[in-house]
């Protein structure tokens, strides 16, 4: 890049510098120099108009416009700026690159495509631009230059810099070296600047112009055809403003409004179709609900009556088999006791035939042994009343009838004890796993307070030692990696609220916070480790990753009811701005103090008791003794209220425990007198027999012989008395008899009741143990209320039969009629998923026009109205509102502004103008009016519709919206409306402007100059080179009568003239030197150029060389000019 400059460069005007010329006001072009730039190749050419106004000829191509291009590369901003526009490029043929290269042709390759021929390689060299301005009277100077090169990706590096004195590229710009370039410029004394509007403002301050000055240089340069007013104004005088970008954001925008609209009008109509469905669909349950209820009543008919059966039966054949083993026992005495009686008669009919001796001898011995029996049988009944009292019963027991009923009275006894020792074991049972609970709890809430005493957070104990363990492994700081909830706190006078946000905060409360330059890590460990406790117990962890905290909302005092409202945060951590951010994005809950003011909220609300609403349909209700219990809260960094409510907690378990502890002692006393009792009743059951107790018997029989031998002994007639003995045993004996007789009967009749039962009762148990073994006995029982209803009359064991035949007939017609009435029903509901279906076959792969898929259309629609609807809904109108909208809002805010700037810069132009005069005593006034061109009244109309209505916010006003954009739209996407497109977005299309004479003494209106149309075309250019003197004296801030002048005075114009007649071009000129305005004039080698030479100081001709491609700059004479010698 280091290469050494020419020293013996074009220097042309010399001899021309040195003649004396008048002093010329303000700030002037004194020297322009180009090194490297275009075909100006390899050596410093240099042009010193001194001041005056230069005339730069030559013929096309041969490097005139490369000159121009290098001033307005020197003053003009980039972004307007356009190169060659006297031969009328596009706008991208030339740019700074192909300049600093010095393209000179266009070839076609080998390839076969264009080829751009170079003068100079991409690298190792730079271009030098270079000007000086002097203001004579004032003897002030100053330089501006850029220096350009390319970097190795080929972009283009370009320095500006400036100085308050005269420079040359020569003296101040050679030998710079590729490194640093800003740097040797300061060292040199230059000033520099890496923007060009840090370079600019140094020049306004410098020259006092205003901020639109260099914009009307550079229309100046493009000024050629002054025939028509209105034309003139919009091409020269007014800037076209670039709003294609805006336009294609619009389009880009509507495009993923389209598709957010065209998915919102698919969930629309997929809910507009489901909702039959599912309104069909409960109707559709409702009836299978019935069918459903008519079915189990059906199936559990035969298992009620067999259940009623057996609670019939098993009580009767227990009495049944009871009364027959009552009645065998009975029989069997009855035959003991007669063949005791016949023996006795026997006995008695010996001892009347012995006179009665032997009887007398043998009446002791007899007393003796029924006394003995009675003592036996005595102590067997004590013990037996007295196992009996244990169990609490005390009947009276006297004869086997008694002692028959006492055996089911132990027997019933005996079962409430077993079942009352059962339901004693299973209470005890439950309150010691109660206790085991409490105790565990007691031991964890013991532990957890132990360890809050340790920190001030309110996190549990187990997620601490979690994070320790990680931190320990990664080499961290615990708050390098906070919990959400140690940077968020529930606002203290917001306590009342506490318990709802814990609840809304739950999940994200016990986030972990990985930043975005340790996630990497964190992940790992996550993935490769088991995550436990300090015991060795298995946690979940969830972990968030965070990145760049985005702009929280700002927020309206209306607004200050919002959950985010009533919370603090953490200062000082780096993550709380994210937090902040996160929870007024995800958790905008509104606090609502009532009821109404709940079921009013649009979007998620909360209330003080915990009722919770999440996108407008979701409630949730959390009454679990832990969601309001403050142990269980964990925001904020201060656990003194934790603290306090663990050992409230840890005190109350303890009394908790202590009673349950009780409670159970007292069921173990009662479980054990129960176990007593019943083994006291098992005892009592094995005395099957009553005469084994029955020591009346032995008593009486005792006392009887005893008054026998008492009348043996004092009687005189002992025969006689044998014999009235011998009468009653006999008497006795076919009582005996008569009673045995009546208990076969009995017993005979109750066998066959028995076995009847029996058999009934064994159908009964299979029915029972059919339905158990299918586990479906709880299913039956509950219809057996239902069943009962239907029952005509009191079941018995008379009307058992036929009330389970007419009971089943019932409900069998009832099943019958509710299937039935099921079939039309199903036939709508199928009929509903087919017209679903048909609409939208991608979802026939998951689902089936039958009932049998009713669920599933069901979960399809609430999805869709809870989430997709309203997901889509929000979308829609983010989209329309923040996107669409906006750039509508945008595009129609910036077109209506630049409106308004195209105003104020036609009264610009008229205060300017208002210094000029027209004619004798006259000045022109410009008057622009609202063009009443159909397509851009149609377009202004069209795009303020766009925004009309969009604050109603309801659907139906988003929709209307939608369509009025879409149809503007779809006339931008029209390839053929591309003529439409660009006319209707250049604002300078939407006015006409004509010219009004206006007397300057009166104010009176004269002569009226139509914009496009009437006066001749002659006055037309005058008025328009009029307007652009006017222009240029304002943007430069130029006052003709001013004596003196500091302002910029230089004005490039390219073939100008060139269509103009030459009174149109003396006319200008002189308006031009009216103001004092040097000007650097690029004309064609014609004659037109003669018209100049009046103004002309300074001649320079371009010229470029066919063989080398290279443009020189030559010195040339006025009369050159005028006669077209041969200069070259």
């Amino acid at each position: 890049m280091n290469q050494p400059l020419d020293a013996t460069m074009n220097d042309l005007f010399a001899d021309q510098a040195d003649q004396e010329r008048p002093p010329l006001d303000g700030y002037r072009l004194s020297r322009l120099e180009v090194y490297n730039w275009g075909t100006f190749d390899g050596a410093v050419h240099s042009v010193q108009p001194k001041g005056q106004t230069t005339l730069l000829v030559g013929e096309n191509g041969c490097g005139k416009s490369t000159l121009v291009d290098a001033l307005l590369t020197l003053l003009v901003r980039p972004q307007t700026r356009n190169y060659n526009v006297a031969a009328g490029a596009m706008k991208n043929e030339r740019d700074e690159r192909t300049y600093i290269r010095g393209a000179y042709d266009r070839t076609i390759g080998d390839s076969g495509r264009p080829q751009i021929q170079y003068l100079r390689s991409a690298q190792g060299h730079y271009t030098a631009l270079l000007a000086s301005f002097h203001c004579a009277t004032k003897k002030k100077s100053f330089t501006i230059c850029q220096v350009l090169y390319l970097a190795s990706d080929n972009s283009v590096e370009k320095v500006y810099a400036y100085t308050e004195d005269e420079r040359t590229i020569v003296g101040d710009l050679s030998g710079l070296e590729a490194s640093g370039v800003a740097r040797q410029l300061r060292e040199r004394g230059f000033q520099t600047a890496t923007s060009y509007k840090q370079y600019f403002n140094w020049i306004q301050r410098k020259t006092g112009f205003r901020a639109k000055a260099m914009d009307i240089f550079n229309q100046t340069v493009a000024v050629k055809d002054v025939q028509r007013l209105d034309l003139f104004i919009r091409q020269h005088m007014l800037e076209s403003k670039p709003w294609q970008d805006k336009v294609e954001r619009l389009l880009t925008h509507f495009s993923e409004l389209s598709e957010a609209h065209r998915m919102l009008v698919r969930v629309r109509l997929q809910e507009e179709l489901l909702a039959p469905i599912k309104d069909a669909g409960q109707r559709y349950h409702e009836r299978v609900k019935q069918q459903v209820a008519a079915r189990l009543r059906l199936d559990a008919c035969a298992y009620y009556f067999a259940v009623k059966s057996t609670e019939l039966l098993e009580p009767l054949c227990g009495k049944w088999r009871q009364q027959i083993q009552f009645l065998v026992d009975e029989i069997a005495r009855l035959d003991a006791l007669q063949k005791d009686k016949r023996n006795q008669i026997a006995r008695l009919n010996v001892e009347i035939e012995r006179a009665g001796g032997d009887r007398l001898r043998a009446l002791p011995g007899l007393i003796t042994q029924a006394q003995q029996l009675a003592a036996v049988k005595l102590e067997a009944r004590t013990r037996f009343q007295n196992q009996l009292a244990i169990a609490g019963l005390r009947p009276a027991i006297t004869s086997p009838e008694q002692f028959h009923k006492s055996r089911q009275a132990i027997s019933d006894r005996r079962a409430k004890l077993v079942n009352e020792r059962r339901s004693w074991r299973e209470q005890d049972d439950k309150i010691k796993y109660e206790i085991g609970s409490l105790s565990s709890q007691l031991a964890e809430d013991r532990q957890e307070l132990a360890a809050l005493e340790k920190r001030k957070n309110n996190l549990p104990q187990s997620m601490i030692s979690m994070r320790d363990s990680l931190c320990q492994t990664l080499r961290l700081a615990p708050s390098d990696l906070p919990f959400a909830a140690e940077l968020i706190s529930v606002a203290d006078q917001q306590r009342e609220w506490e318990a709802s946000i814990e609840q809304v905060l739950h999940g994200f409360a016990r986030s972990l916070l990985v930043p975005a330059e340790i996630y990497a890590k964190v992940a790992g460990y996550v993935d490769h480790n088991r995550l436990t406790d300090d015991r060795g117990k298995g946690q979940r962890l969830v972990y968030l990753k965070v990145g760049v905290a985005q702009a929280t909302m700002q927020r309206t005092a209306a607004e200050a009811t919002s959950l985010v409202d009533k919370l603090t945060y953490r200062e000082g951590h780096a993550l709380t701005p994210w937090v902040k951010a996160e929870v007024a994005s995800r958790f905008d809950y509104q606090a609502c103090d009532t009821v109404d003011e709940f079921t009013k909220a649009r979007g998620a609300a909360m209330t003080k008791n915990r009722h919770l609403k999440s996108r407008g349909i979701k409630h949730e209700k959390d009454d679990r003794s832990l969601s309001a219990d403050r142990r269980g809260f964990v925001l904020g960094w201060d656990n003194r209220q934790k603290r306090l409510a663990l050992a409230e907690g840890v005190q109350q378990l303890e009394q908790d425990v202590q009673q349950l502890t009780s409670r159970s002692q007292e069921l173990a006393d009662k479980i054990d007198r129960a176990s007593a009792a019943i083994e006291s009743l098992d005892q009592a059951l094995a005395v099957s027999d009553f005469d084994t107790i029955d020591f009346e018997k032995h008593e009486y029989e005792a006392s009887q012989l005893k008054l026998e031998k008492g009348k043996l002994e004092n009687s005189n007639d002992q025969v006689q008395e044998l014999k009235l003995q011998v009468a009653k045993l006999e008497a006795e004996v076919d009582g005996h008899q008569q009673d045995r007789d009546d208990h076969i009967a009995r017993r005979t009749t109750h066998e066959s009741e028995l076995r009847s039962g029996t058999a009934f009762l064994n159908n009964a148990r299979r029915t029972i143990d059919q339905v158990e073994v299918n586990g479906r006995q709880d299913q039956h029982r509950e219809q057996f209320d239902a069943i009962k209803e239907l029952l005509k009359e009191e079941l018995s064991i008379e009307t058992l039969a036929t009330l389970e035949a007419d009971t089943e007939r019932l409900l069998r017609r009832d099943y019958d009629k509710q299937t039935d009435r099921l079939a039309p029903i199903s036939k709508e509901v199928t009929s509903a998923m087919t017209r679903f279906l048909k609409k939208f076959p991608d979802e026939q792969s998951d689902l089936d026009a039958d009932v049998a898929s009713l669920e599933s259309f069901v979960e399809l629609y609430q999805r869709i109205a809870a989430d997709d609807l309203p997901k889509y809904e929000s979308r829609f109108k983010q989209r329309l509102n923040e996107k669409v909208l906006h750039e509508v809002g945008m595009l129609h805010s910036s077109l209506e502004t630049e409106r308004e700037e195209i105003k104020n810069k036609i009264e610009q132009l008229n205060t300017a103008l208002r210094l000029l005069e027209w004619k004798s005593g006259t000045y022109m006034r410009l008057e622009p009016s609202d063009a009443q061109d159909r397509e851009v009244q149609d377009f202004r109309r069209d795009l303020a519709n766009c925004l009309t209505g969009t604050l109603d916010g309801t659907p139906q006003a988003n929709e209307a919206t939608f369509v009025r954009i879409e149809k503007l739209v779809a006339k931008f996407r029209d390839e053929g409306n591309e003529r439409w497109r660009q006319k209707v977005i250049d604002v300078r299309n939407w006015f006409n402007f004509a010219a009004r004479e206006i007397v300057a003494e009166t104010g009176q209106a004269r002569s009226y100059y139509d914009g496009g149309t009437g006066q001749s075309g002659g006055e037309k250019g005058k008025l328009a080179f009029l307007v652009l003197v006017a222009a240029i004296a304002y943007q430069y801030d130029l006052d003709p009568n001013a004596r003196q002048s500091d302002r910029f005075h230089f004005v490039m114009v390219d073939e100008m003239f060139s269509r103009s007649d030459d009174g149109h071009a003396e006319y200008a000129l002189d308006l031009f030197d009216r103001f004092g305005l040097q000007l650097l004039i690029v004309a064609p080698l014609d004659a037109k150029a003669r018209v100049t030479e009046p103004y002309v100081g300074t001649y320079v001709h371009v010229v470029k060389n066919k063989a080398t491609h290279r443009s020189e700059l030559l010195e040339i004479s006025a009369e050159q000019i005028s006669g077209r010698e041969d200069i070259v």
